[in-house]
């Protein structure tokens, strides 16, 4: 196969201006070629704006972007591409288009160029019929903005040659990128792993388990994220999101892909994200990524005037409950033993109890690190205890694995009870879960919300349900990745590689598998299996997690 010097980009969108720019940043000759000169305009501007945006920023300066925008074409004509040793398609996701400029194209380049499609959810293997060489065909999938970040997915068919493939990742090593070639299936690796968690996601939002701003700083802040799922979703554009969960769906039939209702009605009414200027968040104006601020209706309920707080419980996430509050200005009164009723008493008038008696849940320590076993659980008779000793409108929260219900049932004020979840700190912060059950009433979940803002986290609330909502939506997302290696569709590195450089994750599922503990991430999703509530197939423990488990093995290192 020929070196690859010079590369067609056949629709200059978004993203095939993105493909542009970046084959022209690594010092390729590009021929970009659209329908009519309004839209040839249009991918100049993109062009020009995003470059633009490189030289304000101090990535790019005014010579090198001159060097870069003189290697590029912008044409109308097709048969400008007839140089080119590679031509990209970044056209809409329509079958019967692709095949026609693949078809187009047979008659124009050279026997050995190479035909790649951008495509993010069609058959490599049914778009290379479309042309009289499918041997030369490959996918190319660059993900948006494509400049920035540096996954390509290179997708081969069983005709594709291996020096076409070969190639073709040459390139992307050339250009910068980080290449995972995988074979043709539906949404290849990071779509496949990222629709099954936007579906999860929005059967959330429909059975109102939790609001979007919570869900997004759920995901975000909880589990360290670079975004929330519906803002995410409003990145990507909801018809997209909607045409390319689909085409998963068709391929897998699995119910973890299963379509949303809401999703279909929001994009059938035009709410398409940033790009229409509305989705799950309304923004300032089409294009716009700047949120635009829901109206404050004036209902928020009235928080009562918490200025002590009690703690109850010894070891090290109650300690720093403690120095958290008194940090944040309330007075605190800790009771290190659970039984010690007399002490217990003290906690009369403080406006929020805060059981941590028992070291678990995310963000403490847990065996290993202490050198003991967590101290036991206590029993129903602090919470009755509780419920006689506490002011009528005191506020009766833990940290355990307790439901709120069960909490407001033995305290007998149902109405002031919740769960609370403390999530260790990320990248993005740290987020504490309010888990409220259907008696809890609104003026409890204000005055936690207050309390957690004031301790410096970020305050997630959702009913109480196994996994809340970080747990219920990271672990289920990081099985998915271990049924894919499982299957032996990619190996650990092109997965993590995917979701870090593709998605921006802070690290790949594996390498958080490892972080988090594979017997953790085994113990949360056995637990969400058993609760129900969620498609079992997408938290049934993998054997192959089973497996490291029980050989204490990490996935990465």
């Amino acid at each position: 196969m020929r070196q690859i010097t010079t590369v067609g980009v056949i629709g200059l969108g978004t993203m095939g201006a993105g493909i542009v720019e970046v084959f022209a940043r690594g010092g390729l000759e590009v021929v970009g070629v659209e329908t009519t000169e309004e839209l040839a305009e249009r991918g100049r501007g993109i062009l020009q704006a995003s470059t633009d945006r490189a030289v304000a920023k101090g990535r790019l300066d005014e010579a090198g972007q001159s060097e870069i925008l003189g290697r590029v074409t912008i044409t109308t004509r097709m048969e400008d591409l007839a140089p080119a040793d590679l031509v990209v398609e970044a056209v809409p996701e329509v079958m019967d288009l692709k095949h026609q400029v693949f078809s187009t194209l047979d008659g124009i380049v050279a026997q050995d160029a190479v035909l790649a499609s951008n495509t993010s959810s069609l058959s490599i293997t049914a778009i290379a019929a479309g042309t009289a060489h499918p041997e030369r065909v490959v996918g190319m999938h660059f993900f948006n903005p494509a400049p920035v970040l540096k996954l390509v997915e290179v997708i081969t068919t069983v005709r594709t040659e291996d020096s076409v493939r070969d190639g073709v990742v040459e390139l992307s090593e050339r250009i910068g990128k980080r290449p995972v070639v995988v074979a043709d299936r539906a949404g290849f690796v990071a779509n496949y792993l990222l629709f099954g968690y936007f579906v999860s996601a929005l059967r959330m939002l429909e059975q109102g388990h939790v609001s979007r701003q919570d869900l997004d700083t759920a995901m975000r802040v909880g589990a360290g994220l670079p975004m929330g799922p519906c803002t995410l979703m409003d990145l990507v554009g909801l018809d997209v999101c909607h045409h390319i969960g689909d085409v998963i769906y068709a391929h897998s039939r699995s119910p973890m892909h299963a379509p949303s209702a809401m999703l279909e009605r929001m994009v059938t009414a035009g709410l398409l994200g940033r790009k229409s200027g509305a989705g799950f968040y309304t923004y300032a104006k089409p294009g716009s990524g700047q949120v635009v601020p829901d109206t404050d209706d004036g209902s928020a309920p009235a928080t009562a005037a918490v200025s002590a707080v009690g703690v109850v419980g010894a070891g090290e996430i109650a300690d720093e409950l403690v120095s958290w509050l008194r940090d944040g200005g309330y007075a605190v009164t800790q009771v290190s033993d659970p039984q010690d009723t007399e002490g217990l008493r003290g906690l009369a008038d403080v406006g929020v109890v805060v059981e941590a008696h028992q070291i678990e849940a995310a963000g403490s320590l847990d065996e290993e690190e202490t050198g003991s076993a967590p101290a036991p659980a206590p029993g129903q008779e602090l919470w009755e205890v509780l419920g006689e000793i506490c002011g009528p409108e005191t506020v009766l929260t833990t940290v355990n694995e307790d439901l709120a219900v069960a909490v407001g049932a033995l305290s007998g004020r149902p109405e002031k009870a919740a769960v609370l979840r403390i999530h260790a700190p990320t990248g993005n912060g740290q987020a504490v879960e309010i888990g409220r059950s259907s008696a809890t009433d609104d003026a409890t979940v204000a005055t936690l919300r207050a309390l957690v803002t004031s301790i410096g986290a970020e305050p997630v609330v959702c009913r109480d349900r196994p996994g809340l909502v970080v747990d219920a939506l990271l672990m289920p997302h990081l099985m998915d990745a271990v049924r894919m290696l499982d299957e032996g569709y990619a190996g650990v590195a092109d997965i993590d590689t995917a979701l870090q450089h593709g998605l921006g994750y802070p690290v790949g599922p594996f390498a958080m598998i490892d972080q988090i503990g594979a017997e953790e991430v085994l113990t949360v999703c056995e637990e969400l299996t058993e609760a129900g509530g969620l498609p079992r197939e997408s938290v049934e423990p993998s054997p192959l997690l089973i497996e490291h488990v029980l050989l204490d093995r990490p996935f990465t290192g």
